[in-house]
């Protein structure tokens, strides 16, 4: 999550430089979408399993933080999509002295605004990943399945011949 340049730079940049960034915030959120679902899976995964009450709320803890921050990233994800879509200003031939200058502060703004939740997002994830940590080292070991089950050996105990009077 090191694209975001440094917003001093903004007015200097060239407005293919300006997509490309915003491509990349766009694919990074994407990514981060599709990862809070993957986090919410592997949580529910978590609860499912005989936890005690005070590893259940480390889980909760972090799924409520995952749940705030999915909310924050709907809109964000809007936002970016716009911005993209209103590249032509910065592309077209027609001097739009006073649109340029506005889509330029509008990155420069998003810019602060992604820097802010990338870094919440992974402060988030690191201490979730944290509290998952402790609760496995500190769980005990499940056998599955039966663990009084022994295998025993696939050979037919041999049977004694019949014998039908014939000697």
């Amino acid at each position: 999550m090191d694209t975001l340049q440094n917003p001093r730079n903004t007015e200097w940049l060239a407005p293919e430089e300006m997509h490309e960034q915003s491509k990349r915030w766009f694919s990074e959120l994407s990514f981060i979408k599709d990862e809070q679902q993957f986090l919410n899976n592997l949580i529910q995964s978590f609860s499912i399993k005989p936890i005690e009450v005070k590893e259940f709320a480390l889980i909760n803890d972090f799924k409520m933080a995952i749940a705030e921050n999915q909310h924050r990233l709907i809109p964000i994800l809007k936002q970016v999509q716009k911005h993209r879509n209103q590249l032509e200003i910065m592309l077209d031939s027609v001097n739009q002295h006073e649109m340029e200058k506005a889509y330029k502060k509008t990155h420069e703004n998003l810019y602060r605004k992604l820097n802010k939740y990338f870094l919440d997002y992974r402060t988030v994830k690191e201490r979730g990943f944290a509290k998952l940590t402790h609760i496995l080292k500190n769980t005990k070991k499940i056998a599955l399945g039966n663990p009084e089950y022994r295998l025993s050996s696939t050979e037919q105990p041999k049977m004694p011949k019949p014998d039908f009077g014939e000697e």
